[in-house]
């Protein structure tokens, strides 16, 4: 008698686009407001106005001494102040430091805390500690990848999703209360780390609640709202923008405020119940399902095989064709006297645990790891290398962030309209292609422009072409990862792209220290960087209509029959499988 239960098919039975699926969906994509809320806020928290040193003393700047005929003019600059003195003809020119602070042009004589840096002073020599702050965040990002990915294996996708979401809300808020830089920077770091956990539970948890089909799209749906998400960043600081940071703080806590009540909204993954032998919570899911989508529960378990012993136990264990051996088979199928399936055997027959040092093991999928990280690094520091430096360009700063952000819906409807038709790998080298040759084409403009403006204009479009693509390439990648690694290990991998690419975000915020060394140097960096991600894609497996592998074995066959394989599905070949698949 076979125990595979196709959870596919479950959710085919149930309706791909049903009530219960629709509900799931909507909450964990409106989470991904927080995750873009508390991690590019900090565009206008750490914003660096016009600055200078402020006035040594009230009144002209230059005295004069009848006494001793001497005439004495300061210039107030940066960083430094110069004081010139005409000593009957001699004139003696010295420098010195800003001793009586900075004034900034933007804020008032008495408006000095409306972002981080003219609060705590971060310009001259501590102009560094601003950029830090981001880096900070990345750092942060990269340690919760690491850890809350695994937690989320072990003990759960929801427990450590609600903890993040909720940690990172509690986080946020008090971060507006801080009274210096120190606890600033502590509180970026672990506002990066569970932030990090919440967004990459909601990639998984979506990705595991749809069939291979339409997976997909939810991608593209999460992209639609990250990108809604940094949109209403603008609208909400130009609201504060004359009060100060920590008003603007407090109102993007606020906004993360109803993951407080998360709990009761979402289920478990139905799927990493079932690897796991957690029967009787899948069964309760699937009831759930069932009444809210008005479907016949009987008719659902016969569809998927989800099977043994209904109606004595109203238990069943759904595995893997390959994980079953007679005696496992066996043992489902023993049930003790009180009527149950016997729970050693449940726990026996679920999927085997991963960890990371099984990754490193297998050769083909550590091989596909090391390309996937360097995408993800490449995708980081040229996103946010783009997207943290919008408020330094030329124009108004919430119009440049605003542009920034509403440029990534074309790339949603590019992605929405390639990945399922052509495959996540055509797309994500057809991504990667257009931002590297977009970037150096906007290179060599700026670099030549010469004070031409038709260049310079020119320049700044191929940027957003840019960062369009990168935005797609993001996405497209956030999509592909995890689908590249079996149940019980496709959150350590995902985490660990996810913390590889920390590295980038930490390069990132200095990326326009760089550009005032050599203007040329950032976009050459990365347009190169893509044009090596584009050409090492080849050597990973497409995912695209394919069963999500449960197993390290099967994935291995999986690795060896399809790299360099770029299937390119029209809509009516993908439109069909569907309908085989409902018909089945």
């Amino acid at each position: 008698m076979s125990t595979y239960v196709d959870v596919d098919q479950i959710w085919l039975s149930l309706g791909q686009w049903g009530s219960y699926q629709r509900r799931q969906l909507i909450v964990l994509l409106l989470a991904i407001w927080s995750c873009g809320f508390h991690v590019l806020s900090i565009v206008f928290l750490g914003y660096r106005p016009q600055y200078e040193c402020k006035e040594i003393h009230v009144g002209n700047s230059t005295t004069s001494s009848d006494m001793f005929n001497q005439t004495v003019s300061r210039q107030y600059e940066k960083c430094t102040i110069k004081t010139v003195l005409n000593d009957t003809g001699a004139i003696t020119v010295s420098e010195t430091g800003c001793t009586n602070g900075w004034k900034y042009h933007d804020y008032g004589p008495f408006s000095t805390d409306r972002s981080v840096v003219s609060e705590w002073d971060l310009v001259c020599e501590r102009k560094e500690l601003a950029e830090v702050s981001q880096t900070l965040v990345m750092l942060g990002q990269g340690i919760g990848a690491f850890i809350f990915t695994s937690l989320s294996d072990r003990y759960g996708r929801k427990v450590v999703h609600i903890t993040c979401h909720v940690t990172l809300f509690g986080i946020a808020l008090a971060t507006a209360f801080v009274p210096n830089f120190s606890s600033f920077a502590v509180m970026r770091v672990l506002t990066g780390a569970f932030q990090q956990g919440t967004g990459l539970t909601i990639a998984i948890l979506n990705l595991e609640l749809l069939p291979k089909g339409i997976r997909g799209y939810v991608e593209v749906f999460g992209l639609l709202f990250w990108t809604t998400g940094i949109a209403i960043i603008t609208p909400v600081s130009y609201i504060f923008r004359n009060m100060s940071w920590r008003y603007l703080q407090i109102c993007l806590a606020c906004l993360s405020s109803w993951a407080l009540i998360e709990w009761w909204l979402i289920d478990e993954s139905l799927r990493w119940l079932i690897a796991n032998g957690r029967i009787k919570e899948a069964k309760a899911i699937i009831q759930k399902a069932c009444k809210r989508n008005n479907k016949d529960y009987d008719e659902i378990v016969s569809a998927s095989g989800f099977r043994a012993y209904e109606m004595q136990s109203g238990i069943v264990l759904e595995v893997r064709k390959e994980d079953v051996t007679p005696e496992t088979e066996s043992g489902l199928l023993t049930r003790a006297e009180n009527g149950t399936v016997n729970t050693t055997n449940q726990k026996d027959a679920s999927t085997k645990a991963y960890t990371a040092i099984d990754l490193i093991k297998s050769k083909r999928l550590f091989l596909t790891s090391i390309i996937m990280w360097f995408a993800w690094i490449t995708n980081s520091s040229t996103y946010y290398g783009i997207m943290l430096i919008s408020s330094s360009l030329a124009g108004d700063r919430f119009l440049n962030f605003f542009l920034g952000s509403i440029v990534e819906y074309p790339a949603a409807f590019m992605e929405w309209s390639m990945i399922n038709r052509y495959g996540r790998k055509p797309t994500a080298i057809a991504f990667h292609s257009i931002c590297g040759v977009a970037l150096i084409t906007a290179t060599v403009l700026t670099t030549t422009a010469n004070g031409n403006s038709a260049m310079i204009l020119g320049s700044t479009v191929f940027t957003l072409i840019g960062k369009f693509a990168i935005t797609g390439s993001f996405s497209t990648i956030f999509l592909y990862t995890p689908e590249l690694y079996p149940t019980n290990m496709r959150n350590v991998g995902i985490g660990m792209s996810s913390a590889a690419a920390r590295i980038g975000g930490m390069l990132a915020p200095f990326s326009r220290n760089l550009a005032e060394t050599a203007l040329w140097a950032p976009g050459l960096v990365f347009g190169i960087m893509c044009a090596i991600v584009s050409v090492s894609m080849f050597w990973v497996p497409e995912t695209n209509q394919y069963e999500l592998p449960q197993t390290l074995e099967e994935c291995e066959r999986w690795y060896k029959d399809n790299r360099f394989k770029i299937p390119c599905v029209s809509r009516r070949e993908t439109e069909r499988t569907e309908s085989d698949q409902q018909i089945s």
